[in-house]
C-alpha cells in the first residue's frame, strides 16, 4: 500500500501528477476489476502504483472527511444521503431551459468604487454571495436590494455561477433542508439561470469520493429546477468513465438544456484539458438534442466547443478585475487589447472604467474567440 498523508500529497505536484487518469498512457490498477465501485468508476489508469484507490486512504477516519470504504459507518450514511451512487436514480424534474443569447457576460463580485447601477444585457453573480450560510438563507429579500447591493441595472438578466472554490461552495450541500427554501425565494428574486456547484473531484482520494461528488451536482439541479430556476448542470468529471456516465444521464433527461464548465483548475491545465473537451463534445454527440453551454477559464476552449453547442456563454472575470485595479482596456488593433493603467484619485469611482472594459473584453472576446465565421459552424 502507498502509505501517503493528505498533506503529503497536496505538498508534492510530482505525485499528485501520477494519480491523474489517463486510459491512453497508463494500464488498469490491478485491484480495480474486483471493486464494488467498478461499473461507476470505470478504474484507475494512473501512473503511481497503486492496487486500488483504496491505497489513497488517508487512515484517519476520526478527522478524515472524505468518502472512503475504510470508514464503513460514515460510508453508509454518505451514500445513503444522495441515494446511492446510480446517477438514474437523481430525482427528475421539469424542462427550464433559459433561453438566454448573452456570447460574454462580465462576472460582478461586489459594488465597490461604483456610483451608478451598471447597464448590461446580462450579468453574472457568484452563488455564495447571495447566501448567507450561518443563517441558511438568501441575503436578500427583493431583487431590488440584491441588485442595489451589487450596483446592477435590475432589468439585468442575471446569472448565478456555482463555480468557487471548495470552502465557499460545500456550504451549499451541507445547508440540507434549507437549500430548498432558498432556491425558492432566489426564484422569487428572478434568476434568469444558475449553475450547479462545482463540487471537486480530488485525484488524491477514493474514487467514491469522485462519484459522490457527482451524484451531488445532480441532485442539486434537479432541486433548482423543481423549484423554478433554470439550472445549467456542471458535469465535473476526471476519468472517461465519468464524462460517459454523464452522457448517459444526460440522454434521458431532456430536461437537461445547459451545461456549464470551468476550464481554470485542473480542467485548465494543458495536460489535461483535452480530456474535459473530449468528454463535452460526446455528451453534446450523444445527448440527441440541441445542448447550450456556460463557460468560465480559458476561452481558448470556446472555438473548439462552438461546433458541438447551439449557444455558448462565457463568463469573463477580466474586465471586472482590471477595473478595480485601475487598468483600463484600449483596443491597439482589429483583434489587439492592451490594459493601460490609469492614476485615480482615492476614492473616485470607477464606473467609467468598468463600463469601457466590459464593452472592450466582450469586442475583444467576440473577435478572437466566436468570430462572425464560426458562427456559421455553430449547431443550428
Amino acid at each position: 500500500m502507498l502509505n501517503l498523508g493528505q498533506e503529503d500529497l497536496r505538498g508534492d505536484d510530482v505525485i499528485r501528477r501520477s494519480f491523474a487518469i489517463d486510459p491512453w498512457a497508463n494500464t488498469m490498477s490491478l485491484g480495480c476489476p474486483s471493486c464494488p465501485h467498478f461499473v461507476e468508476c470505470g478504474g484507475l489508469h494512473v501512473e503511481a502504483p497503486l492496487l486500488d484507490c483504496q491505497d489513497l486512504c488517508c487512515n484517519r477516519p476520526e478527522t478524515c472527511s472524505r468518502v472512503c470504504r475504510n470508514n464503513p459507518q460514515k460510508f453508509v450514511a454518505q451514500r445513503r444521503e444522495i441515494g446511492g451512487f446510480d446517477l438514474n436514480e437523481t430525482p427528475r424534474a421539469p424542462q427550464r431551459p433559459s433561453n438566454l443569447r448573452s456570447d460574454v457576460v462580465e462576472l460582478i463580485y461586489h459594488r465597490s468604487r461604483r456610483q451608478t447601477p451598471l447597464r448590461e444585457p446580462t450579468v453574472a453573480l457568484r452563488l455564495a454571495d447571495i447566501v448567507d450560510y450561518s443563517c441558511g438563507r438568501a441575503k436578500f429579500s427583493s431583487r431590488l436590494e440584491m441588485c442595489e447591493n451589487f450596483r446592477i441595472d435590475p432589468s439585468c438578466n442575471i446569472i448565478l455561477t456555482g463555480v468557487d472554490h471548495d470552502h465557499r461552495i460545500e456550504p451549499w450541500w451541507s445547508l440540507s433542508n434549507a437549500r430548498i427554501p432558498i432556491i425558492r425565494t432566489l426564484s422569487r428574486l428572478g434568476i434568469a439561470l444558475v449553475s450547479t456547484p462545482n463540487f471537486s473531484l480530488l485525484v488524491d482520494s477514493p474514487r467514491t469520493d469522485d462519484i459522490y461528488s457527482m451524484k451531488r451536482i445532480a441532485i442539486n439541479f434537479a432541486e433548482f429546477q423543481q423549484e423554478g430556476i433554470s439550472c445549467a448542470l456542471h458535469p465535473n468529471g476526471r476519468a472517461v468513465r465519468d464524462f460517459e456516465r454523464w452522457a448517459e444521464f444526460i440522454a434521458m433527461r431532456p430536461e437537461v438544456s445547459t451545461l456549464s464548465y470551468e476550464f481554470i483548475t485542473g480542467s485548465g491545465l494543458s495536460a489535461r484539458r483535452q480530456i474535459h473537451l473530449d468528454g463535452l463534445i460526446n455528451i453534446a454527440r450523444t445527448a440527441g438534442r440541441h445542448l447550450d453551454i456556460v463557460v468560465r477559464g480559458d476561452p481558448k476552449v470556446i472555438p473548439i466547443l462552438m461546433p458541438h453547442y447551439r449557444e455558448i456563454i462565457y463568463i469573463d472575470t477580466t474586465a471586472y478585475m482590471k477595473a478595480q485595479k485601475r487598468f483600463l482596456a484600449e483596443r491597439t488593433a482589429n483583434d489587439g487589447l492592451a490594459w493601460n493603467h490609469l492614476y485615480t484619485e482615492p476614492g473616485a469611482a470607477i464606473d467609467h472604467i468598468l463600463q469601457k472594459n466590459i464593452e472592450e473584453q466582450r469586442e475583444f472576446l467576440k473577435a478572437k474567440y466566436f468570430g462572425k465565421s464560426l458562427h456559421s459552424n455553430r449547431a443550428a
